[in-house]
């Protein structure tokens, strides 16, 4: 007696939390909602959080561009802030919120509870989802190549996608099959007088119709549905790192993107030396040209984010990096504001003695990059930014002054990744490399033997038909191991990256598995799903068998029910 006292006052206190948080319902007698309105609340929430987990699953598929969001937002505002982090932040709050009222209307559903969602949290459920819709919608117009990036995401997670919604579907068959139960058990009870109701016959009968309609067949069938669809959705998957060990390609070669810029300034003399300690084949980097003609190192179009030049020159903070001496440049500290802003988070991770080095970086200029390279032995590939000012004394003759640069130093020139640009002719020595996804029939022709492009830019077949042409092809900028990973099992020969230092100690990608290993992971995954759903179906049905048997009382209140279980 004292047990069930206990269990009672238990879930005595549980329906006043389930009820006090998701509903403010915090009185004995709540009052009586309205059952048609929740039931469209409760879809609200649902499609409400099914929007949210995508687009958690957006922002965790984004990380690898993060940083191209950070500089794309500072040239818009020239302020640094890491709006990486805010937004994720706040994803993950907005998905923590709706995952708890989630929770709490599924407690309310096992607990017998009346749906009650108070007007506060429908008001931010509103304001919520037209936030991340708004989101999305900035996404799809400045970014929108990132939901490329999210489609190859997919490619990847989709065999654990797959076996989490099978878990999923599962988690949810107790819930979906005691409501087809408790909606036959409904229709056991014996009307009694109408004198005795409060409602009219042809009212009650119509709301037995309705709740017969959508428990015992609408909610059964579309669970079916998605059961089926999920089980067999598996044939439709093609992830490339579903692949045989023996069929697995050599680590892709890696290329520093400005450097190493996780580990010192990027562009800078220190970023190229960490590069060669990450054992990376070649350099990547920028070029312009300064208004006396010397080629330097620098990506933005200003020195605003990367230098001092708001100390050094307040005047001439937002002026373009072409319209500087090479005098003018040598007198900017290009290593400072990596320590203050610290834009990849590993500041604290590097020791005291590389800190100070990196205080101490300048500006580097080309020469002095094809020095490194010719002594480390490491290949070059550039972009080349020919200035923008009609008034530039070296406007038209970009090309020309870099080329006379390269042949003028020590690097050997089979080392130089050449872009041609159709108006200087390519030295004979070169390797030439386009950005251009081209035919590989033409590609030979114009002894093309790499194509650079970004990792969303292809698909895993252009990959595979270019390696079969003898066409290399390497992807910028990979900065996850995901990525990499995904890449490494596409059979992808070179990436150019910011986090060289993470995948030089990747022996191996950090998934792949064997075509058989997945067809036997599909199976028994589906069949345990499949065996808990039916067994479930057996309990409820032997509950409802039972019932079935015994005498029915007359109770009109559950003749009124239209769905929710009775507590």
């Amino acid at each position: 007696m004292m047990e069930r006292q206990t269990i009672l006052r238990l879930k005595k206190l549980c329906s006043t939390c389930v009820t006090g948080i998701y509903g403010c319902q915090w009185k004995k007698y709540p009052p009586r909602p309205n059952k048609k309105k929740e039931r469209i609340w409760i879809l609200v929430l649902s499609c409400a959080f099914g929007i949210s987990a995508f687009w958690f699953y957006c922002w965790w598929a984004l990380r690898n561009d993060y940083d191209n969001l950070n500089g794309h937002l500072f040239e818009k505002t020239h302020r640094w802030l890491d709006w990486s982090v805010i937004l994720l932040i706040l994803t993950a709050f907005i998905f923590s919120y709706l995952l708890l009222l989630m929770i709490l209307a599924l407690c309310h559903f096992a607990l017998g509870l009346l749906l009650y969602l108070h007007w506060i949290n429908k008001v931010a459920i509103l304001i919520l989802v037209l936030l991340i819709l708004l989101l999305m919608i900035v996404i799809g117009i400045m970014w929108k190549e990132e939901w490329d990036t999210i489609i190859l995401s997919l490619q990847v997670t989709a065999p654990f996608l797959h076996i989490g919604a099978v878990v999923g579907v599962t988690s949810v068959a107790w819930f979906v099959i005691d409501q087809f139960f408790q909606s036959k058990r409904r229709h056991l009870i014996q009307p009694g007088p109408i004198s005795q109701t409060s409602r009219n016959p042809k009212e009650i009968k119509r709301i037995i119709w309705l709740n017969q309609t959508v428990f015992q067949i609408v909610l059964p069938m579309f669970y079916l549905g998605v059961v089926i669809i999920l089980y067999l959705i598996p044939c439709a998957i093609s992830s490339p790192c579903i692949i045989k060990r023996e069929n697995l390609a050599p680590r892709p070669i890696m290329m520093g993107h400005r450097g190493a810029p996780m580990l010192a300034p990027e562009n800078t003399l220190m970023s190229f030396e960490e590069t060669v300690k990450c054992e990376a084949s070649a350099f990547e980097t920028d070029v312009r040209i300064s208004y006396d003609g010397v080629p330097f190192l620098m990506h933005d179009s200003t020195f605003e984010r990367t230098t001092d030049v708001a100390e050094v020159f307040p005047k001439k903070i937002r002026n373009n990096v072409s319209n500087f001496t090479w005098t003018e440049i040598q007198k900017l500290n290009a290593g400072k504001w990596f320590l203050k802003k610290d834009p990849y988070s590993t500041v604290r991770t590097l020791s005291e003695e590389s800190q100070i080095n990196a205080s101490k970086q300048h500006v580097c200029s080309l020469a002095e990059l094809l020095d490194l390279a010719a002594r480390k032995k490491k290949n070059v590939l550039f972009d080349l930014r020919p200035p923008t000012d009609p008034c530039h004394p070296y406007l038209n003759n970009s090309h020309a002054i870099v080329l006379e640069t390269i042949l003028g130093s020590p690097i050997h020139h089979n080392q130089i990744l050449w872009q041609p640009d159709n108006k200087t002719v390519t030295p004979k020595d070169f390797q030439k490399i386009t950005g251009k996804k081209l035919d590989p029939e033409t590609l030979h022709k114009e002894n093309i033997r790499t194509i650079n492009i970004r990792y969303s830019g292809i698909s895993f077949s252009e990959i595979r038909n270019y390696a079969a042409n003898n066409i290399s092809t390497n992807l910028y900028v990979v900065n996850e191991r995901w990525l990499f990973s995904t890449l490494w099992c596409a059979r992808v020969n070179s990436v150019t990256t910011n986090a060289c230092h993470i995948f030089k100690n990747m022996n191996e990608p950090i998934w792949h598995i064997n075509p058989g290993a997945y067809l036997a992971i599909w199976i028994i995954t589906d069949l345990v799903s499949f065996l808990l759903i039916v067994s479930i179906y057996f309990i409820h049905r032997s509950r409802y068998m039972k019932i079935q048997d015994e005498p029915q009382s007359y109770q009109p209140e559950l003749l009124a029910e239209t769905g929710e279980p009775q507590s």
